[in-house]
């Protein structure tokens, strides 16, 4: 069968059995990298051979960046840190800009969290906001959710930006700078700025109904100040920072120092992605020990093998997505997209984006929808010599937009914070889609210099 056509064919199956019949992600890339390899007449040796090779490739470059993420993110959620991190924006903003501290809040802790926990750590304070403040809870939810998003996608080590960027070619020290380079303008502009416009957008009883509680309780602190039984927002913050701080010198002193050099050696290892990651794992394990253990007779190991159990399910679906992955390379499907792109002349880093978008609103996963993208257009990018950075942003911020309810995501506002489904897309459909194009925009100029700037290629 023709590759373009069994393509089709194996996409709608997977949209079929994952929208309609709720069979599980991992699952249902694994079945349908088969039907792929059936489809193209893959002999049954190869396709064996293919896919084991890319689940192990995958596990190679990312695994245990999952693994010792997933624990470090658990730790800082568990402590009740992220929540201490949200309160200490707050006071530093100032209760008048507190969608932006939500905001900033959202887009500092879902680098190195995952984007369910976060919201829902966050979700209480979005209730408490609201009821203080009477502002309108879809604001909020705006401000925190688009924050939390477009760094879950688009900024590593987050497991999705990660596995791009390690299946396309790209340095991940570069890709986390420019992918903050990216997010953060659409962070503002989507988040916290879109986020002003909904607050204003309150019906003639709302206003009239919150305007005399609203000038009572502005000046009532309670609500953020700081726990003493909680770690602090600056020792969260700081708790962050160390593996990507790592990580960026490791990529500078790979740019500006001899290979040769102690520092440059020093850095590549304790800079190394998995090494960063371990250090920051065992650094917020012995500093938040007494908020993560009932008693300090008990050993914070016994919380990192539990917690090390939750990582299961997002290995499986990023190792099966990749054993899918490379099925379509080994199917040839590269070459035909290489074809019919010089045909219908669409360049490839829309094409990354679109298409990442499309996959991300079909099936409801963001890393699913970059796993599958970067497998189409990754081997094309490369050869047409293109950036591997401005492909796998642009695959990385087309799985930002079109939240929509076969996502598990779009139902969090509903169920945490009472929304309905209208003002749910409004706060997160909407937004998360202007931002997605956004962050594209900013791609798209910097891919006009990336032949001069640095950590391109």
């Amino acid at each position: 069968m023709n590759v373009l056509l069994a393509f089709v064919i194996t996409m709608i199956v997977l949209l079929v059995v994952l929208i309609k019949c709720k069979v599980s992600p991992g699952v249902a890339l694994f079945a349908c990298a088969v039907l792929m390899a059936l489809l193209c007449g893959m002999p049954l040796t190869d396709t064996l051979t293919t896919m084991t090779g890319g689940f192990g490739s995958i596990m190679t470059s990312i695994g245990l960046l999952i693994l010792f993420g997933g624990i470090f993110g658990a730790m800082l959620g568990d402590s009740g840190g992220m929540e201490e991190l949200a309160k200490g924006l707050l006071r530093t903003f100032g209760k008048k800009n507190d969608m932006l501290a939500l905001n900033l809040a959202g887009f500092i802790v879902s680098i190195p969290v995952y984007f369910g926990s976060a919201y829902i750590t966050f979700s209480p304070l979005v209730t408490s906001l609201q009821k203080l403040t009477k502002k309108k809870t879809s604001a909020y939810v705006a401000a925190l959710f688009t924050g939390l998003l477009l760094t879950h996608c688009i900024v590593a080590p987050t497991p999705g930006p990660l596995a791009v960027a390690g299946q396309i070619g790209a340095n991940v020290g570069w890709f986390i700078i420019y992918g903050i380079i990216v997010s953060l303008p659409a962070s503002l502009l989507c988040g916290w700025q879109y986020a002003n416009i909904l607050n204003k957008k309150l019906t003639d009883a709302d206003r009239k109904a919150g305007k005399a509680e609203a000038a009572e309780i502005l000046n009532n602190d309670e609500l953020i100040k700081a726990d003493p039984n909680k770690p602090s927002a600056g020792l969260i913050l700081a708790l962050i920072a160390l593996p990507i701080v790592l990580i960026i010198i490791n990529s500078v002193c790979g740019v500006v120092l001899p290979a040769d050099n102690f520092a440059a050696m020093f850095f590549a290892f304790v800079g190394n992605n998995n090494v960063a990651l371990f250090i920051a794992m065992l650094v917020t394990g012995v500093v938040l020990h007494k908020y993560l253990v009932p008693s300090v007779s008990e050993s914070v190991w016994k919380y990192i093998d539990k917690s090390s159990d939750s990582m299961g399910n997002i290995l499986m679906v990023i190792g099966c997505g990749n054993c899918f992955g490379a099925v379509l390379q080994a199917s040839g499907l590269g070459d035909a997209l290489v074809d019919l792109l010089s045909r219908v002349n669409i360049p490839l880093v829309l094409l990354a984006f679109v298409l990442a978008m499309i996959i991300r609103a079909a099936v409801g996963s963001a890393t699913v929808a970059m796993l599958t993208t970067v497998s189409i257009v990754g081997p094309t990018a490369v050869t047409l010599g293109l950036s591997p950075v401005i492909v796998g942003l642009a695959i990385c911020a087309g799985t930002v937009g079109l939240t929509l309810p076969t996502d598990a995501a779009f139902w969090l506002p509903a169920r945490y914070n009472d929304l309905s489904v209208s003002d749910a897309f409004t706060a997160t459909t909407w937004s998360t889609t202007l931002a997605a194009v956004v962050a594209f925009a900013v791609i798209l100029i910097l891919n006009v210099f990336s032949g001069v700037l640095p950590g391109m290629f």
